[in-house]
């Protein structure tokens, strides 16, 4: 059974990644791109111009569309009853996120908000998986050893060898104190507040109406390139930089660190065909998707994800150093 849960982890985290996203949350933007006005959580009343929202489905809609781009509309403040009466997701993570998000927004702007609620929803969530964490970390890092042991039994099918290769998997978690059942923790803990923030921030009338930098968060990528606007296009570069750095990283520090301690590498890996690694097939693919996705949504979501990103490249620094110290004592 546990042989089972660990090869269908994958499968597992992304049913639940479609439930999440189907049917917790409606979808908050409209066909035009922005927010819709229905949509949007505020912590106290206020005003945002007709322009800067989608009035989709609005129970005031014939109404709005006389108005003006200019002109204002009221978004009154959302109640913690308010939300969780739309679903318990937008109650219990959405709602509180976006809340925190437009409080540090308030006395700052929305780049600043996006970038302290990140961090410290980061902080919070390690404080509790910090050992899941770690030994996610490990995971990623001997990816390429896994990889090695597959392709030593590559062409080999018989129950003597797949018991042989299960065995050497197994040495080699225990050898680096990794528990695939942790890593899978992790993700299941991280995936609905990932979730939760990308509502948040698409929903929050700080970045709906805020900036960062002079910039407009609720524009997207295209309106970048279309209109030359140096920002949005350096913050979609450096999204997708950090988002590709941010899952290398792992590996790049095993690869220092095993030349660093003159690890030899084992003849089987030497002559492994260049048979297409999974891990990074899927890897690069969420790339590419991300990248595509992106595009056409507020650059908001880009600016999110590339603090993301670099929060992640941190930790994974200061773990693996971490890590590498222990290992010592």
């Amino acid at each position: 059974m546990k042989k089972f849960l660990q090869s269908k982890a994958k499968i597992l985290m992304v049913c639940l990644f479609v439930v999440l996203t189907c049917t917790a949350c409606s979808n908050p933007r409209g066909t035009d791109g922005k927010t819709k006005v229905d949509e949007i959580i505020a912590i106290e009343e206020t005003q945002v111009e007709r322009g800067k929202v989608s009035i989709e489905g609005s129970e005031k809609e014939k109404e709005y569309k006389k108005l003006k781009d200019t002109d204002l509309i009221t978004i009154e403040a959302t109640s913690f009853k308010d939300a969780v009466s739309k679903g318990w997701f937008e109650g219990i993570i959405v709602w509180p996120i976006a809340q925190l998000l437009n409080f540090v927004a308030v006395n700052t702007d929305a780049g600043i908000g996006i970038i302290a609620t990140t961090v410290l929803i980061q902080l919070i969530l390690f404080v509790f998986t910090r050992k899941s964490q770690m030994s996610s970390q490990r995971m990623q890092e001997i990816q390429p050893e896994l990889q090695r042991i597959q392709n030593k039994y590559a062409d080999k099918t018989d129950d003597a060898s797949k018991m042989k290769m299960y065995q050497e998997t197994q040495n080699l978690y225990d050898k680096y104190d990794i528990h695939p059942f942790g890593t899978m923790l992790v993700t299941f803990i991280q995936f609905p507040i990932m979730i939760g923030m990308y509502y948040a921030t698409m929903r929050a009338i700080s970045v709906v109406d805020g900036s960062f930098l002079g910039m407009d968060l609720s524009g997207t990528v295209l309106q970048g390139f279309k209109n030359v606007q140096i920002g949005y296009i350096v913050i979609y570069i450096l999204m997708i930089v950090c988002q590709f750095i941010s899952m290398k990283l792992p590996m790049w520090l095993k690869k220092y660190q095993d030349k660093k301690d003159h690890v030899k590498v084992k003849k089987y890996a030497e002559a492994e065909q260049k048979a297409a690694d999974p891990t990074q097939m899927t890897m690069y693919m969420s790339i590419v998707m991300i990248a595509v996705l992106y595009i056409s949504w507020p650059i908001a979501m880009s600016f999110y994800w590339a603090v993301s990103s670099m929060y992640r490249i941190c930790q994974t620094l200061v773990l693996h150093f971490v890590m590498r110290k222990e290992g010592k004592k």
